[in-house]
């Protein structure tokens, strides 16, 4: 009786024990157990306003001197964001990222996103030499800044208008395929010149057939839009090379654009006279084995007839958004500023987006 009697009060004092143990663990691991911890104790993190020592330290400050910046004189070298400043009005000094950085502004309607923030970029942008690209609904920073960036600081200018295509300046897609083309024609061995070519057609098609750059999202039909591909490069490439300007009232003009693209296309889907053989394939014939339009066309090419088919209307349906009268104002004439000089030398693009007309941001 007495062994039972001990063995009943050992197994509650271990009870009682555990019990304890675990209230105290439990306690331990509360925000109470780190209130005295140099973290904000824990709650509410370590946010705060940077010092003045840290604001130097991260940012480059630089004098806003607009007006003797559009005179040329002490024109900033560092090029970045302004993100802030300080000083008074007539002596503002501009806090400048200088870091490969985005930055998003968010406010409501009337808080100064353009006026404060967006002109002061403008400005700086033009007086240290960066090249820049703006979207507007109204044309407003084209109106403002497009001529201070040309006559003030010696920018390249284009605006393209598609609020008001016929006012718009040019913007061939197929600009820089046609520029190396020509070159590789006037110097048969200038095998660089044809492969830039290439490159920038296998851009274009990828930019049109797969916006998002992933077929394989496509499941099943992935086939048809990498051929699609491969169809269109091979069509550009035939544009570029062979379509020789035609005379228009005494004037030489240029038809490699686009639009030219479509209608080859289409062409091309009309029945044969051979029997056996598309349009396609009698084109593909007649070019030199090696040629490397015929290559990147391949899939297609040797492809049964319905899926052919099937190809050359994928890459019609993708080109329906260039057809557009107006729009043709701006993709069938030479382009204001390509990619090569926006990048090599000071340009400026305004890009005029109407917001009511979804099928022009689209395009």
């Amino acid at each position: 009786m007495n062994e039972q009697i001990t063995i009943l009060i050992s197994v509650t004092a271990l009870m009682f024990m555990v019990i304890g143990g675990l209230s105290l663990i439990a306690n331990y691991y509360t925000l109470n157990g780190i209130k005295s911890k140099t973290v904000g104790d824990g709650q509410h993190g370590v946010a705060r306003f940077a010092t003045k020592k840290e604001i130097t330290n991260t940012y480059h400050p630089v004098a806003f001197q607009v007006v003797k910046w559009r005179k040329s004189e002490n024109l900033p070298t560092e090029q970045g964001l302004v993100i802030g400043s300080t000083g008074k009005k007539s002596e503002v000094t501009a806090l400048v990222d200088t870091g490969d950085v985005h930055c998003l502004m968010i406010g409501a309607a009337g808080v100064g996103k353009t006026a404060f923030f967006l002109y002061p970029n403008l400005e700086y942008a033009c007086a240290s030499g960066m090249s820049f690209i703006t979207t507007d609904t109204k044309g407003d920073l084209a109106r403002n800044y497009g001529s201070i960036a040309k006559e003030n600081y010696g920018y390249n200018i284009a605006v393209l208008d598609l609020r008001n295509p016929t006012r718009s300046d040019g913007n061939n897609l197929l600009h820089l395929v046609n520029k190396y083309m020509d070159l590789y024609r006037q110097d048969n061995g200038n095998f660089s010149a044809r492969a830039k070519a290439e490159k920038y057609a296998k851009i274009i098609s990828k930019t049109i057939v797969s916006p998002d750059g992933n077929n394989a999202a496509m499941g099943q039909n992935a086939f048809f839009y990498d051929a699609a591909e491969g169809l269109l490069t091979a069509v550009i490439l035939l544009i570029a090379e062979y379509l020789p300007p035609t005379e228009i009232d005494g004037q030489l003009v240029d038809k490699r654009h686009i639009v030219s693209v479509f209608k080859m296309v289409q062409d091309l889907m009309a029945p044969s006279q051979v029997k056996g053989k598309s349009q396609f394939q009698l084109l593909m014939d007649k070019l030199p084995s090696n040629h490397k339009a015929k290559w990147f066309a391949g899939a297609a090419l040797n492809s049964a007839e319905q899926a052919m088919a099937s190809v050359l209307s994928t890459v019609l349906s993708r080109l329906n958004a260039f057809l557009d009268t107006e729009m043709e104002q701006i993709l069938c004439f030479h382009s204001s500023i390509d990619a090569e000089t926006f990048c090599k030398e000071k340009s400026a693009i305004f890009l005029i987006l109407p917001e009511e007309d979804n099928s022009a941001t689209r395009s």
